[in-house]
């Protein structure tokens, strides 16, 4: 199976097998779509649909192959028999016979064929609906699979996002520890109060508060990852992401893409296409019938109170039938105006789902531009702030800052690293749902 790549735009380390061992291992995001394709059950389910769906698929059942049966009967009875049998004459009119035991035997068995020689081409258009039905299970199970791929590459974005955040503010504990550290020092040597050290202590509290929310909801994001994949809750792991700015592509490219390969609006058009495909087979009801029939069969009666004691014959016959309806009340005729209507209906659909998709897309790019302009701004910021906080430290050191200053430039220091992982992920996000809406994000996937 092929690896998924987001326009080259995620580059990961080294892949291990997932294991519940502990999170000193890496899922990269190639094995997450591959253990959910595996694994997931919603797609176990669309790939049987799809498999009816083909199964479906053939002459026979669109009533273009002729049919055999074979037919066999037999009965016996024994009852009491009261038979008045005309004569014709004059004397006497009727011949009464009485008997009690009667006796009867009926055997018979036969092989019959029967073919529709003419239909007004009923046959072709249940076929090609049967195609069309396949074509549309076929574009679902694709829409299935590319909503999974961008469920869990937004899950495991997400949790990139929050283990970046943890790393961050655990740093940013062991910084505000050292800290404390100094200030202690401070009290010690009667340079600062304890009212100061009790106040730094409370900021890491607040910290150590935060990494725990994060933990929280990183643990809750895996488990909802891991299902998508089909593997234990429990399974711990680290993610790895390597940020590349993806390019940007051109709004009529963008509307190409879209029309020519988003499975939504693909099953859609084939919704127009069952409707054309009903419309023919409704009118098929105006054209005469024609079916062939042949039989070969054994038949044999016997009876005691027939005059005809015994009846036995073997042969085959053969014919054809014809049948054209004249007049049902107009049903036919309405099934056909609504058939059109349908018609109408699904091409108006489709068009709709069109330009719902196009519009998605157009402001997803925006949004993507967006995000881009906004990590430049942050990676320009972080300079300022990166040099904001090692000046403050250093005076810190030499008694020229005060603490809530240094608390101050760490803080800024702190949200701006966040901000800027932030804003790398949310561009892949964007990234991955802009190749979702154009069809594109299961183009290097051998299914």
């Amino acid at each position: 199976m092929k690896k998924i790549l987001l326009i080259g735009i995620l580059h990961f380390g080294f892949g291990l097998e997932v294991r519940a061992q502990g999170p000193s291992e890496f899922l990269t995001l190639e094995e997450a779509i591959d253990l959910t394709i595996a694994n997931n059950k919603e797609l176990k389910i669309q790939r049987n649909l799809v498999e009816i769906s083909e199964n479906n698929v053939f002459r026979g059942n669109s009533g273009q192959m002729p049919t055999v049966s074979l037919a066999g009967n037999g009965t016996f009875g024994e009852n009491e028999a009261n038979i008045d049998i005309r004569t014709f004459q004059p004397d006497p009119p009727l011949v009464s016979i009485d008997a009690s035991g009667v006796q009867s035997t009926t055997l018979s068995a036969g092989v019959r064929a029967d073919y529709l020689i003419l239909g007004g081409f009923q046959g072709k258009y249940t076929y090609k609906l049967l195609e069309d039905e396949r074509s549309i299970s076929r574009y679902q199970q694709e829409l299935v699979l590319n909503e999974l791929i961008l469920g869990v590459t937004n899950l495991y974005m997400d949790i990139a996002k929050l283990q970046s955040r943890e790393e961050l503010l655990i740093e940013n504990v062991e910084i505000s520890r050292d800290q404390l550290r100094r200030i202690e020092n401070q009290v010690e040597f009667g340079q600062a109060t304890g009212a100061l050290a009790l106040a730094a202590q409370t900021d890491i509290n607040q910290e150590l508060n935060a990494l725990g929310d994060v933990r929280v909801l990183k643990n809750n994001l895996s488990k909802e990852l891991n299902f998508l994949m089909g593997i234990a809750p429990e399974t711990e792991y680290l993610v790895s992401v390597n940020f590349q700015d993806p390019p940007l592509i051109e709004p009529s490219e963008l509307k190409a893409l879209v029309i020519e390969n988003n499975p939504e609006l693909k099953i859609n058009e084939s919704l127009v296409s069952v409707s054309s495909n009903q419309l023919k087979l409704t009118e098929s009801a105006k054209y005469p019938q024609l079916n062939a029939f042949a039989d070969y069969g054994y038949y044999r009666q016997e009876n005691d109170a027939q005059q005809l004691a015994k009846l036995e014959t073997l042969g085959y016959s053969a014919g054809l039938s014809l049948n054209f309806l004249l007049y049902d009340g107009s049903r036919v005729n309405r099934r056909i105006k609504n058939a059109k209507i349908s018609i109408e209906n699904s091409q108006t659909q489709a068009s709709l789902v069109e330009d719902e998709l196009v519009k998605e897309v157009v402001k997803e790019q925006s949004q993507l531009v967006i995000l881009k302009a906004k990590l430049i701004r942050q990676e320009n910021d972080l300079v300022t702030f990166t040099d904001n906080f090692t000046r403050t430290q250093d005076r810190f050191e030499r008694g020229l800052a005060s603490s809530l200053d240094l608390r101050e430039a760490q803080r800024s220091l702190l949200n701006a690293k966040i901000g800027i992982n932030d804003a790398k992920l949310d561009i892949l996000k964007s990234m991955a749902k802009i190749r979702n809406l154009t069809g594109s994000i299961l183009q290097d996937l051998d299914l």
